[in-house]
């Protein structure tokens, strides 16, 4: 729905990222402008896997941003 709408933009998320490198939680920090894009992009986060912070020697909880662009190309 969204190509068919033309619809393009970048969605900026903040993600809390658990010791083991799970989001725990993931939230707008900047919108695209189209709620599918936004949702979109929350769903795909959700299911991915991070690289934990540390403490110097321990994994630790810690927030991070990530941008995701949605750009319709032809193919």
């Amino acid at each position: 729905a969204s190509r068919r709408a033309g619809e393009e933009g970048t969605v900026r998320l903040k993600v809390l990222v658990d010791a083991k490198g799970r989001p725990k939680d993931v939230a707008i920090a900047t919108s695209s402008g189209f709620p599918r894009l936004d949702q979109a992009a929350m769903e795909a986060v959700r299911k991915w896997r991070f690289v934990a912070a540390t403490d110097g020697t321990s994994p630790i909880s810690a927030w991070t941003q990530v941008a995701i662009t949605f750009r319709l190309t032809t193919a």
